[in-house]
């Protein structure tokens, strides 16, 4: 490695023995201890104790901080990380310094009893006081060769043992504290020590001691790593807290010697363990920088990754060593570091991402590899089937003329491929789309769950089993699922609680209720708290028709909600009650703490004077509720004071409806489920949690059912008010509605439109489509009083939203737009086009392949219906209104070329509607009389063919306004080619038939075409001096 010269040369210095007076010095017990330049370890710091030197380095005392030594001190001596938002890694610091100042308490207690037992110490104390009494020499200062433990200290360490081995550990202590009290050198009294403590269960002073043993011998790797385990073995219950010392003993040993790579590798498991996922990675890279070819280090680093949710960085990883093994050197890593278990961790990274195709690519080729058949690329064209791995050559790999059978074994086919990898595969295909179903399916049937004596591979592969099972139901696939579900019953081990769930919902859906039933019960019978259990076997019994049953469970589910949320604000009131202070530690116990007392505010009622105060108000609007009644009826005969009169009353009601402040929350997803607190907090939960709210609603219709009467207060039901000061709301919602339309008939748009949005913004209209439909067709008809197209397009937007692939809404759309006088620049716009052009990629979404949904949609469709149940309504037929309502916008946009795919789709949808070919010859012929055309008489004969296919239909028809609409629209295209002589016939064919039509019984026209073709007359009569003929038509057809 490259740290290992500037290790090397640290360890030369750290040979050189003191002087044989030197006392000893050691950088725990505060003594300033001195090593060479670039030395990096636990004795390379300043003067300063362990909590000393941990408060320096906390306050940032710059004179504290270790010297680097050439390589990077935070990446092997501090385990936390640099970034100060990490919080985790930081308490972990801290827990170093902690563990430190413990060894250097230890150090101090030692030195106390010293202290306390020196004038009993006899020979040894005066031949040290005589020592001490000399001269002595200068020290050197820096490590030394420990002092040799004199006989009588080895007598004492044997006797020491022996009490040790004898259990006698209270003397085994005492022993081992006489020894160090005379030389605290020694290692073996230390680590006795520790053994002591740790016998008797003082697990942390034990660890303390085996810490300080360590430390006597800093170089010592192999007792750094023993130290390590013994604090693993030891932690029990208490792992997680003793985390920190084992690491801390890694990183010591990293300090000394930066190339240990396999205490690296083992202090990052702890890390990881320990939850520091961040600072585990970043550790990891640095290893895999050194080591690429690693697997565990690989392994481990993907995991790590996987955990961060960064599975890209994952894959890119395992590819890597992959493609480097595939190599020129790829044999050698194949035998001693690649296998099937790689293989499987590297393929499910594609699983978590969604990308099957991709994991079954890899999937099969790595197979191919490991297997020895590398060299049959050509299995890799096979993307729609895996006919590589059948079990038999015929027949479908006879059908591939590149193999050759024979040439390999074949059990390198099939056979060879684990089953781990077989049912993942197959797993892949059934997620990735439905149209590789069978393919899937003949990949699970491996596992023979529906073969007699499949017993071997149900004990063999129960997990697969429980996998494929779950991945079946997942897609939809019941029937399957429980051909893998049901062997399972047979093992005690795979039968848990969610298995029974999943096992009730796939009876449930293949009709089998008598099963689901029992499923579901076991479930409910097993586990007191399960909410979906309940919630579907409340659905279960609705749906059969036992509606005493289904109550039951509904109500139960509503109680056990309730009862949650109860437990965890007494959980809250207990915490905040338990840290808060009783009395207050300042004060004399005679003298009370003083408080303010709070003033009481004069405008505040209390909750009876609040009450009457409710009650008079809701009486005065109740008062004014009748008033508009009564004026409505004068409304209706065009009287302006009472239409004043109305809405002044109407503008008082809506004010004192828009100051409740429960109405209007800051979210207006949040429902309206009452006006106490307690129902505030459940429709802030609501509008995060719909099926409880669904739940409630079916507690209720049931409740309403059993209970014809409604008088029955179950406490289990929450009940929501259905009025306002004794006004429904369906009532408020009238007032509002009628409000916003006199504001639009007198010319007050804008104010209408404000009304039309609180009424809107309204949580008790909001979440009710009845209502919201209402407001919005309201706020057209508003819209159309102003003439403004913006709001006309807005607004018809959401029906477009909300009835998702309705032809009458394009119809909707379209006509409204016909009667606004405004013009038609909403009506085409950017933004118009754009939103119907969404419309038409969710229909074509829906019906095209798996294949041309990759290679043509970018995303996924926006579908925004949903049906009764609350599901997303898909389409399964192309919509003729939609595509013909794009292409208009087009043509509206000169857009004439790209209109035409859209109405060809809809002709081959259509091919008898007149209208479709009305304006694909009109288009053509407004393309030929552009500047730009190059065939521009081929584009009128291909107008002229679909103006006269379109004639002919609307001659067919028997009905006369159809036939003169047919005679004018041919007449105006001859008109704007400039061919009058052939358009004369047609404008006055379509006056005789106006005549017709009005000596007829048939019902009056919608639009007669004789005034516009009267006028087209007019015009070409005067053009060309024919002024008699003018005169006549114009008196006769044009004059009102």
């Amino acid at each position: 490695m490259e740290n290992r010269e500037g290790v090397s040369s640290s360890v030369g210095e750290f040979s050189t023995y003191p002087e044989p007076d030197h006392q000893p010095s050691y950088a725990w017990l505060g003594q300033p201890p001195s090593s060479g330049p670039g030395e990096v370890g636990i004795n390379n710091r300043p003067d300063a104790g362990f909590a000393d030197y941990g408060a320096a380095r906390r306050h940032g005392d710059a004179s504290l901080q270790p010297s680097t030594g050439g390589h990077d001190w935070a990446m092997d001596t501090d385990i936390s990380s640099d970034n100060d938002e990490d919080r985790d890694e930081s308490e972990l610091d801290d827990d170093f310094y902690t563990l430190q100042s413990d060894v250097a308490s230890f150090q101090r207690d030692l030195r106390s009893r010293h202290e306390v037992q020196a004038p009993r110490m006899g020979t040894t104390a005066i031949k040290n006081s005589a020592d001490n009494s000399q001269p002595k020499r200068s020290r050197k200062l820096g490590p030394h060769k420990p002092v040799e433990p004199s006989p009588e200290l080895r007598l004492l360490l044997s006797y020491a043992s022996e009490a040790f081995v004898a259990g006698d550990y209270d003397r085994a202590e005492d022993l081992c504290y006489q020894i160090m009290l005379q030389n605290d050198e020694i290692y073996e009294a230390h680590a006795l020590l520790s053994g002591v403590y740790l016998e008797r269960g003082e697990t942390r002073r034990g660890i303390i001691a085996s810490m300080s043993a360590a430390h006597l011998r800093p170089r010592d790797s192999a007792l750094w790593k023993n130290c390590a385990n013994t604090i693993l073995d030891h932690a029990g219950d208490k792992r997680t807290e003793f985390l920190k010392d084992a690491i801390y003993c890694y990183s010591h040993l990293i300090s000394i010697f930066a190339d240990d790579l396999e205490s690296r590798y083992e202090r990052v498991l702890l890390v990881r363990e320990l939850g520091l996922v961040n600072r585990a990675a970043r550790e990891l890279e640095t290893l895999h920088s050194i080591l690429p070819r690693d697997r565990n280090v690989v392994r481990l680093l993907a995991e790590v990754y996987t955990d961060l949710q960064e599975l890209k960085k994952a894959e890119d990883v395992y590819q890597a060593f992959i493609e480097a093994g595939m190599g020129a050197d790829g044999d050698e890593m194949l035998d001693e570091h690649f296998g099937w278990s790689d293989v499987n961790i590297y393929i499910n990274l594609f699983g978590l991402q969604g990308k099957y195709r991709e994991g079954i690519f890899q999937l099969k080729r790595l197979a191919r590899w490991l297997l020895g058949r590398d060299e049959e690329t050509f299995w890799d064209d096979f993307h729609e089937d895996d006919r590589e791995w059948d079990a038999e050559d015929f027949p479908r790999r006879l059908q591939v003329s590149q193999h050759i059978p024979g040439r390999f074994n074949q059990d390198s086919y099939g056979q060879g491929l684990p089953m781990e990898l077989r049912v993942k595969c197959g797993i892949y295909r059934l997620r990735e789309s439905t149209e590789h179903f069978t393919e899937a399916l003949e990949h699970l049937h491996w596992l023979e769950p529906e073969t007699e004596g499949h017993e071997e591979k149900l004990y063999t592969y129960p997990d697969l089993f429980r996998e494929a099972a779950d991945a079946l139901q997942e897609t939809d696939h019941h029937y399957e699922a429980l051909k893998f579900y049901e062997p399972l019953q047979q093992l005690d081990d795979y039968t848990d609680l969610q298995y029974y769930f999943r096992l009730a919902n796939s009876y449930r859906a293949c009709g089998n209720t008598s099963q689901a039933e029992q499923c579901y019960k076991t479930v409910v019978e097993n586990d007191e708290t399960n909410l979906d259990a309940r919630a579907q076997l409340a659905q279960l019994y609705d749906q059969l028709g036992r509606l005493e049953e289904a109550f039951a469970y509904a109500s139960e589910v509503l109680l056990l909600t309730r009862q949650a949320e109860e437990a965890q604000k007494n959980t809250k009131r207990r915490k905040d009650a338990g840290g808060a202070p009783v009395t207050s530690t300042f004060l004399p116990l005679n003298q009370a703490a003083p408080h303010k007392r709070r003033q009481k505010n004069p405008n505040s009622l209390t909750a009876s004077e609040r009450q009457e105060q409710d009650k008079a108000q809701a009486e005065v609007t109740y008062v004014q509720y009748a008033r508009l009644q009564d004026l409505r009826e004068r409304m209706q005969y065009q009287d302006d004071a009472a239409t004043m009169d109305w809405m002044e009353t109407a503008a008082a009601l809506i004010m004192d409806f828009r100051s409740v402040k429960t109405f209007f929350p800051f979210d207006k997803y949040i429902r309206f489920l009452g006006w106490s607190p307690e129902a505030k907090k459940r429709a802030m939960k609501a509008s995060k949690h719909d099926d409880l709210t669904a739940m409630e609603a079916m507690a209720g219709r049931l409740h309403a059912a059993l209970e014809q009467d409604g008088t029955l207060e179950d406490p289990r039901l929450f009940r929501t008010p259905k009025d306002y000061r004794g006004i429904s709301f369906d009532g408020w919602l009238d007032v509002f509605l009628q409000y916003a339309l006199c504001l639009a008939r007198r010319g007050e748009s804008t104010e209408a439109y404000e009304i039309l949005t609180a009424a809107y913004d309204a949580n008790i209209f909001y979440h009710s489509h009845e209502r919201c439909f209402l407001i919005h067709i309201c706020w057209a008809a508003c819209a159309m009083h102003a003439n403004d197209d913006k709001t006309i397009c807005a607004t018809v937007r959401w029906f477009m939203k909300e009835y998702q692939f309705t032809t009458d809404v394009y119809r909707l759309f379209a006509a409204l737009n016909r009667l606004c006088d405004s013009g038609l620049t909403w009506y085409g716009s950017g933004a118009s086009q754009k939103f119907v052009l969404r419309q038409i990629k969710a229909m074509d979404y829906s019906l095209v392949s798996d294949e041309h949904r990759r290679k043509f949609f970018g995303e996924k469709g926006s579908y925004t219906a949903k049906d009764s149940q609350g599901n997303l309504f898909i389409n399964d037929e192309m919509d003729v209104g939609l595509l013909m309502l794009y292409a208009q916008m087009l043509c509206m946009g000169g857009s004439y070329f790209n209109a035409f795919n859209y109405f060809f789709r809809a002709s081959e949808l259509d091919p008898t509607n007149p209208m479709i070919k009305l304006f694909l010859a009109i288009s053509y012929m407004h393309v030929a009389l552009k500047r730009q055309s190059d065939n521009r008489h081929y584009l009128i004969m291909q107008g002229f063919t679909f103006i006269f296919e379109y004639y002919n239909l609307r001659k067919a028809s028997s009905n006369l306004i159809e036939q003169q609409e047919a005679e004018y629209n041919v007449g105006r295209c001859l008109h704007l080619l400039g061919l009058m002589h052939l358009a004369l016939p047609y404008y006055h064919r379509v006056l005789d038939l106006s005549k017709q039509i009005e000596g007829s019984d048939a019902p009056a026209p919608i639009e007669d075409f004789a005034l516009d073709a009267a006028y087209n007359l007019r015009t070409h009569y005067v053009m060309v001096g024919n002024m008699d003929m003018a005169k006549a038509i114009t008196e006769d057809l044009l004059v009102l």
